[in-house]
């Protein structure tokens, strides 16, 4: 459906459409495409050619100019922030994992979990053999917080689309959860102690909830190897459901 059949569906009235119809309309237009319904536009993004690759590769982009035009929320507009800190990584991938948002070594690089965190984030993944290229790693929010404070719960929900965008046409089918916000993005009402190492089954993928890298580097002596062992845990548990789901 062309942008002007839309209007005319509303009597002529200018209507906001929402990001994610946005996409599709500039994809439809960009490749020549004719679908019947987003459905089709979905399993068209799964198949594995270049065409599907190229057309991630322009909703990639796409989303990342959204995020750049984004001023939906104080963040955008703090001392400590100097640029957005887009998703990063392989597009198809079926893995994604989500943490909390940009600290200062990701907000000058403008790249998720370049710092501390993140150096032992790329530790963790090398003893599973996983080049964190070809998978997908992205925050909640994506400016960073005075003080890499917890981000406030109007700041998760006025990023809330560019990652609920990510989500829908990455169609990953594990999730790892690094620490207490990505949680609550979706189970708002539970804690990271309590979930920790449990699976959640949503409609489209399972999300292993864990702790943050960073929470490694706050503990010392016994809790720090007991740390150690389950975040190791849930990884290999995410791994193994990825292998289970892909075969």
């Amino acid at each position: 459906m062309e942008l002007n059949e839309i209007i005319k569906t509303f009597n002529g009235r200018e209507v906001k459409l929402t990001k994610k119809i946005e996409i599709l309309l500039s994809l439809q237009k960009e490749f020549g495409l004719q679908f019947q319904t987003y459905d089709d536009i979905l399993e068209k993004l799964k198949e594995k050619n270049e065409t599907a690759k190229i057309m991630k590769d322009f909703i990639y982009k796409k989303i990342k100019d959204y995020l750049i035009e984004c001023r939906n929320c104080s963040l955008c507009f703090a001392e400590c922030h100097t640029q957005k800190v887009a998703g990063d990584g392989n597009f198809s991938s079926p893995i994604v994992l989500i943490g909390e948002g940009p600290g200062e070594e990701e907000d000058k690089l403008g790249k998720p979990f370049v710092g501390r965190a993140g150096q032992l984030l790329n530790t963790l993944l090398s003893k599973f053999n996983v080049d964190r290229n070809r998978i997908y790693i992205t925050n909640v929010v994506k400016c960073r917080p005075p003080k890499n404070r917890t981000p406030y719960v109007n700041e998760v929900k006025a990023c809330s689309e560019i990652l609920n965008l990510e989500l829908e046409f990455i169609s990953p089918k594990v999730i790892i959860t690094l620490g207490s916000t990505p949680l609550k993005f979706f189970r708002p009402e539970q804690s990271i102690t309590k979930m920790r190492g449990i699976w959640i089954k949503e409609k489209n993928y399972w999300i292993m909830p864990t702790y943050h890298p960073a929470y490694i580097l706050r503990q010392r002596g016994e809790r720090l190897e007991t740390t150690k062992k389950e975040i190791y845990s849930d990884f290999k548990n995410a791994f193994l459901k990825l292998k289970e789901l892909l075969n």
